[in-house]
């Protein structure tokens, strides 16, 4: 009977599947005007969870939870078909809490964050010629997701062409992510700049210590070599006398 040969068989490596989803989360909020007079309301806001890439999230996503402040009824909202947004009036700014539920029941919720903001110093938003546009991008990163959801993240399809609307809002997100990026990369150069600042005061104040040092040492050689030379001519005269 011949031997097999353990170093023949090769377990095959299975590359892990990760599988990213781009996302857009945020609000939109419009000046009514003037304040309400039913309930003192100034502005016509939406929340929203939507694609970046302009695909039927649906496909994947079961539904998202709208957690409100507590003073609106029913403050906990949920949207179970796409488009996930909540529609809503208000007076005032608050945090919300954003959380996604997926099609397969066994992938953990993801909950997000979102400071829903209503103000602006941009004078066509307080005229209300245009609506405020407060967005944040994100990314869903699903690590080995399971056989029925690659298929869903797999099937989602792109959807319609978008509106003049969602249009005007990727301008302004392209141009917040330009100046963000713009300050990211002021903000380096100013650490930058700090950094050799404080590394030349260093060196010069490393000099100054060094130079202190050398003429602590050579005044107290100095003052040995007088003192020794002193004694030594006391011990002359003593043996003198």
């Amino acid at each position: 009977m011949s031997g097999i040969n353990l170093e023949s068989i090769t377990t095959p490596i299975r590359t892990p599947v990760v599988i990213i989803k781009p996302i857009l989360y945020g609000n939109t909020a419009k000046h009514l005007g003037t304040k309400r007079d039913t309930d003192g309301h100034t502005h016509k806001w939406m929340i929203y969870v939507r694609s970046y890439n302009n695909e039927d999230i649906s496909a994947y996503i079961s539904k998202v939870q709208f957690r409100l402040h507590e003073t609106y009824p029913n403050h906990v909202r949920i949207v179970s078909q796409a488009p996930f947004e909540v529609e809503e009036s208000g007076w005032g700014e608050f945090e919300t809490q954003i959380t996604i539920f997926f099609a397969d029941p066994n992938e953990k919720p993801v909950t997000f964050y979102h400071h829903l903001k209503l103000f602006s110093t941009d004078t066509e938003v307080v005229a209300g010629t245009k609506p405020l546009i407060n967005e944040n991008y994100d990314e869903l990163i699903f690590q080995e997701p399971s056989d029925l959801l690659v298929r869903l993240l797999n099937c989602a399809k792109s959807l319609a062409p978008p509106t003049d609307e969602n249009i005007a809002v990727e301008k302004e997100y392209a141009s917040k992510k330009a100046d963000t990026i713009t300050r990211i990369k002021q903000a380096r150069q100013r650490v930058r700049n700090e950094i050799q600042d404080l590394t030349e005061r260093l060196r010069i104040t490393q000099e100054n210590i060094k130079r202190a040092r050398q003429r602590v040492l050579e005044n107290h050689t100095s003052s040995n070599t007088s003192l020794n030379v002193s004694t030594h001519e006391n011990i002359k005269r003593e043996i003198v006398d």
